[in-house]
């Protein structure tokens, strides 16, 4: 019975695993915070500007995110006797029994300028933000490590395997438009910028459910999922492909409006700092919305056991009769397609606190508490938008220390305290590199929230890279970078 219930757990699982468990993002780069020179820090504080010069230019840029419960040595190991690399499934479900949280994130900054006019401050950013998010739920893992029995080798007769939401895939395309202001008398800038968001294509799962039915003879699943998205190549059902329109990007209805607010203040050789960045609803998905669903009436998996006879022909294996099995055990779960008006799905507000403190003229050392809530989808209608839906809220706490080399590289080290939602993680070390060795040109590099210096011991890591170009003298800091 324990390798029926595992059959056809695995079996659900690599089919429906676009069905909602707590949905987060992982942490973005944080150690360009807390420099003076790059324009980077105004992205996340837009009381923030380069202290060296009036006016920059930010070029194309790449900021990259990965994050999961595996290391790389709990997917693979290598066996000595045989001389092979192997797969553990056994360790990898094991391994995923504290956190099933799946992250992978692509932010490209297109292009950016930002200018000084007195105490006056310009900026405009425009980037494209790519997020997939899914999260195994720790009932399917034990599900499938333990099988339909409890600790004393009794049948339990019904299991909820998963309840909620497990995948979010999300793209927009941001535009932001900053302003801030320094105050001389009090040493104080405060800013704010609006941003239009644009969102390009979401695909997120709601109200997803399977509950297993298990005796001594059967096994069954009870299955129900709703698929939904939005996206400018909707896939045609009749055709079997995506239809894919220019015309539906320039006429792309997916829109939000996102505000920041942040402040500055300098006290001697401290600086103190408060951002709160995506004060949002989230975007508005009114563009190709489609759903999918389970068809009336389906949605019962009955598994009685594999007749291994049935699949062999003149006793080869045939792989067409395995086909045709699994095409008919599986056929209560062919969706159904319904287009349906909207909906909206938020973006996470982020909360930075920072402070740092400038000695030998050369060194910066930098504190940041970082906050974000994640939240996800706020309603079906946008008649009904509910913005008290509960939030998970994840902080991580970063130490760095920057040192600025002759006015021409900047280096910068650190280390983050990070809770997730769900547990601790105390060591986060980062490293950065800005180099601007002609004035103008400026190229930096960043590997931030690397959870281990040995790489196939990570489980989550952060890349940064780009290059600026830096205009005119700003008024270098009286106590950093002189």
């Amino acid at each position: 019975m324990k390798k029926n219930i595992l059959f056809l757990a695995l079996a659900i699982v690599a089919l429906c695993s676009q069905g909602r468990a707590q949905l987060s993002y992982s942490e973005t780069n944080h150690l360009f915070y807390h420099t003076l020179r790059t324009p980077q820090s105004t992205l996340d504080n837009v009381a923030l500007f380069p202290t060296n010069n009036t006016f920059y230019i930010m070029f194309p840029g790449v900021d990259m995110q990965f994050s999961g419960p595996l290391k790389f040595n709990d997917i693979v190991y290598y066996d000595k006797s045989s001389n092979r690399t192997l797969i553990n499934l056994d360790t990898i479900f094991r391994s995923m029994n504290e956190s099933n949280d799946f992250h992978v994130g692509a932010d490209i900054n297109l292009f950016g300028f930002g200018f000084k006019a007195g105490n006056n401050f310009i900026t405009f950013n425009t980037r494209l933000v790519n997020n997939v998010n899914m999260c195994l739920p720790t009932e399917t893992i034990n599900t499938i490590l333990h099988g339909n029995m409890d600790e004393n080798n009794a049948v339990i007769p019904e299991i909820e395997m998963l309840n909620g939401d497990i995948l979010n895939v999300t793209s927009y395309l941001e535009t932001g438009i900053g302003y801030a202001r320094y105050i001389p008398s009090i040493d104080l800038t405060v800013g704010a910028r609006v941003k239009l968001l644009y969102g390009v294509a979401n695909v997120q799962t709601d109200n997803t459910k399977i509950v297993f039915n298990s005796n001594t003879d059967s096994l069954s699943a009870n299955l129900y999922y709703e698929i939904q998205s939005s996206t400018f190549a909707p896939y045609d059902t009749n055709q079997k492909k995506f239809i894919f329109n220019v015309g539906d990007i320039l006429s792309n209805a997916n829109t939000g409006l996102s505000f920041d607010l942040g402040a500055k203040y300098d006290f001697g050789p401290f600086t103190f700092s408060f951002a709160i960045n995506d004060l949002t609803a989230g975007i508005h998905w009114k563009h190709n919305v489609t759903t999918w669903k389970p068809q009336a009436g389906q949605g019962v998996i009955t598994f009685n056991g594999l007749d291994v006879s049935t699949m062999l022909n003149n006793g080869v294996f045939s792989t067409d009769s395995l086909s045709n099995y699994l095409n008919d055990q599986f056929e209560s779960m062919k969706p159904t397609q319904e287009n349906e008006g909207d909906y909206w799905f938020s973006i996470p507000t982020k909360l930075n606190i920072g402070a740092s403190y400038s000695f030998a003229k050369i060194l910066r050392l930098g504190l940041l508490l970082h906050g974000q809530f994640d939240r996800g989808l706020l309603c079906k209608s946008s008649n009904k938008l509910d913005l008290s839906i509960a939030n998970t809220f994840r902080f991580n706490t970063t130490l760095s220390l920057g040192a600025n080399l002759y006015n021409w590289a900047e280096i910068i080290v650190g280390s983050s305290v990070v809770h997730d939602g769900s547990g601790w993680d105390f060591f986060n070390p980062g490293i950065g590199i800005v180099l601007t060795p002609a004035t103008v040109f400026q190229l930096y590099f960043m590997a931030d929230y690397v959870s281990s210096f040995y790489l196939i011991e990570s489980k989550a890591f952060n890349l940064k890279f780009g290059i600026n170009l830096l205009f005119g003298k700003g008024g270098r800091s009286k106590v950093y970078g002189i």
